[in-house]
């Protein structure tokens, strides 16, 4: 907890913090149920402002997890707190989709849905957020229903972070899978001027953020020897706004999940929030 605090005061000196922010774009709606209650008294927004929606998918194997059980996240404290993760989809989950909106709710004005969302593409109402996360998608598959759901999704507002591939075998299958969505779209390098890297935090450069056991025991920080240096992608509509953003060979979801292991370095778990807070900020905002 101790480091925590630390990370929190760090992250939150580096700007300073508008009261508030806009409402997304497209609205949120309430959740199908109504919100659990909370735990150890914590206050929970009501008609937040903001869904970190996680995104389910097929691999390509053909298998998928299934759609989890609501979960309600608690306050920061250990791992012990969160049930063991999944694999494709559901890597990091619900540990990261917690943290990370525990420090939106920390260090923004924004009211966030502080509990994991997940949506499966074909879902009815997908259309309702705006900002959409998937992990792992060097083995992720997309049907052409589903790629034609996330173009139109993508092209009427909204905003898809792609995060934690590496190499340029799980490189290539994520540009096959995009080019279902945008066969006339390429993946192009995001350059450090784009309005993205100054939404709200300033971002100077792209570091390498590394997965839990490389952060915390040194050593590399990327995971295939045919690519090691880390970019991010982006895709934009005909008007310049940024639909795609592609976060490769580098985890982002980890450094959120970790952010109160002792043994992940603080720097970069405060640089992966930032980041994180960045895209958010633009995907309500444009």
């Amino acid at each position: 907890m101790l480091k925590t605090l630390m990370l929190c005061t760090a992250f939150a000196a580096a700007t300073l913090l508008p009261s508030a922010l806009p409402a997304q774009r497209s609205g949120a709606v309430a959740p199908e149920a109504p919100l659990p209650a909370a735990p150890r008294g914590r206050p929970r927004a009501v008609d937040p402002d903001f869904y970190f929606v996680r995104l389910m998918y097929t691999d390509l194997r053909g298998r998928t997890m299934g759609r989890p059980a609501p979960f309600t996240c608690p306050e920061l404290g250990g791992g012990d707190f969160f049930p063991r993760q999944g694999r494709g989809w559901a890597t990091d989950y619900p540990g990261a989709d917690c943290k990370f909106m525990h420090g939106v709710d920390r260090l923004t004005g924004v009211r966030v849905h502080p509990d994991p969302h997940v949506r499966a593409i074909l879902d009815d109402d997908l259309f309702d957020f705006p900002y959409a996360y998937i992990v792992e998608p060097g083995g992720m598959y997309l049907s052409d229903a589903e790629a034609t759901r996330l173009a139109d999704y993508l092209l009427r507002g909204g905003f898809l972070h792609i995060d934690d591939f590496w190499g340029l075998a799980e490189k290539a299958n994520v540009e096959e899978q995009l080019r279902k969505v945008f066969p006339d779209r390429s993946l192009d390098v995001l350059p450090l001027s784009h309005p993205v890297f100054s939404a709200f935090f300033q971002i100077q450069e792209v570091i390498q953020v590394p997965n839990r056991s490389n952060g915390c025991y040194g050593g590399r920080t990327w995971e295939s020897f045919d690519d090691t240096e880390p970019r991010i992608y982006g895709i934009e509509d005909d008007d310049g706004r940024l639909m795609v953003l592609v976060t490769y060979n580098s985890d982002l979801g980890d450094a959120w999940e970790y952010l109160d292991l002792p043994c992940y370095p603080a720097e970069i778990a405060v640089r992966a929030l930032q980041m994180g807070v960045n895209f958010m900020v633009y995907a309500m905002t444009h």
